[in-house]
């Protein structure tokens, strides 16, 4: 199976068109992070690092990056600097927002949403799915503040509040269970959302009711749980497939982890985002039933890698075959000239690779404007069905001219 990962001049291009103003690095020395402003907020995306991805202060809460409201993009390594001069009042407490781009840990584009509470603009902000629970929270009232929150969070996950705070990816080495809750939790999220969706919903709104589905199981949770017992507390459609991903993705990445460290974590992480995307475009949410299709589509019938991943995840072996795999899989996407409907187009993604032209099923070219034909579909019919009915037609037309090129 071919995946089609950016190329890195590109994703430099459009991390080059982050704000420019005064130098300042995101947490760290060396003049290596996007340019900062005194009235700018820097900080890092990360589920692995999101590159080229969408920052903005969501200052009218609505979860969508309207005119007038701060925006810029992530460079390479997930970082970027916020100016948010021309806003008016204070900005604690308004939630920073990511999307889009692509995740440099899977090399696949990054479909879902991140948020941040701003608690002081004179510090760095990290946004990750962790953070994005305690957003859910203090947006809900569910707390008294972000504090609370964040403590609430923590407790709920065993984790400590430091570690809410914790760039998941650089504590790998040191403290790798900030990194296999985080990523377990946002594959999780992005499954129970696709298993929910609701006609005319796009999959940014119905992952918002997820989360605040898990924040408000986690404001009555009294003692520490896992992922997999957080997800299947939900009052949700599939929580036990969701209980059943989060157990497979944590364990198979510790186990890549210890294999050959971030690489084979990043492998497993890799063959799970595969295995759940198939599970939502077929609208059918039995991990090994989309892991063996997967094996039937490699040709790997016998040695079966991906359901072996699926329900032996603690096999060094497998993750191993499984990085074998994905090591060959990588090629360049050249972006066409015109890239109108690249950012809506991102959403399509996660399914059909970078461009339109990996995953599953190919929709970049000439046959794109079949898109259309998912408008007259029942929106539970399909996954396909349920993201095109979230687009107006204009932002449709956009995806189309976009893919055709």
């Amino acid at each position: 199976m071919s995946h089609i990962q950016l190329n890195k001049k590109k994703l430099s291009m459009l991390a080059a068109a982050a704000s420019a103003v005064v130098l300042a690095a995101c947490g760290g020395g060396g003049g290596s992070g996007p340019l900062a402003s005194a009235n700018a907020i820097t900080g890092v995306a990360v589920d692995g690092y999101l590159q080229g991805a969408t920052v903005f202060l969501d200052i009218n809460r609505n979860g969508i990056a309207d005119a007038g409201e701060p925006s810029t993009t992530t460079d390479l390594s997930g970082r970027y600097a916020l100016d948010y001069s021309g806003v008016t009042g204070s900005i604690t407490g308004l939630p920073v927002v990511v999307t889009g781009g692509v995740d440099s840990d899977t090399g696949f584009a990054f479909a879902g949403k991140l948020a941040a509470p701003i608690e002081s603009a004179r510090q760095a902000q990290l946004v990750t799915p962790l953070t994005t629970l305690v957003d859910a929270m203090e947006a809900q009232g569910l707390t008294a503040d972000v504090t609370t929150a964040k403590q609430k969070v923590a407790t709920a996950l065993g984790l400590t509040v430091e570690q809410l705070s914790t760039d998941p990816v650089a504590a790998i080495a040191s403290n790798p269970g900030i990194y296999t809750t985080a990523t377990a939790l946002q594959r999780s999220i992005q499954m129970l959302a696709s298993a929910n969706a609701v006609s005319g919903e796009s999959s940014h709104e119905s992952q918002e009711r997820v989360i605040r589905a898990l924040a408000t199981a986690i404001r009555s949770q009294a003692s520490a749980v896992d992922v997999s017992q957080l997800v299947a507390s939900v009052p949700l459609s599939n929580s036990n497939a969701a209980q059943q991903l989060a157990t497979a993705v944590t364990n198979s990445v510790r186990t890549g982890l210890d294999s050959s460290g971030h690489e084979g974590a990043k492998a497993a992480l890799r063959a799970m985002d595969e295995v759940r995307t198939r599970m939502e475009s077929d609208r059918n949410y039995s991990l090994s039933r989309a892991a063996d299709k997967i094996d039937t589509e490699l040709g790997k019938t016998t040695s079966r890698p991906y359901y072996q991943l699926t329900r032996n995840s603690s096999s060094t072996a497998v993750v191993n075959t499984i990085r074998n795999i994905a090591g060959t899989a990588s090629t360049t996407l050249t972006q066409p000239a015109n890239t109108t409907g690249r950012l809506l187009a991102s959403n399509c993604f996660q399914c059909h690779g970078t461009g339109g032209v990996g995953g599953f099923d190919r929709i970049r070219g000439g046959d794109a404007g079949e898109i259309r034909e998912y408008l007259t579909r029942s929106a539970n019919s399909s996954i396909m069905a349920a993201h095109a009915q979230g687009y107006t037609t204009a932002q449709l037309n956009a995806i189309i001219a976009y893919l055709q090129q």
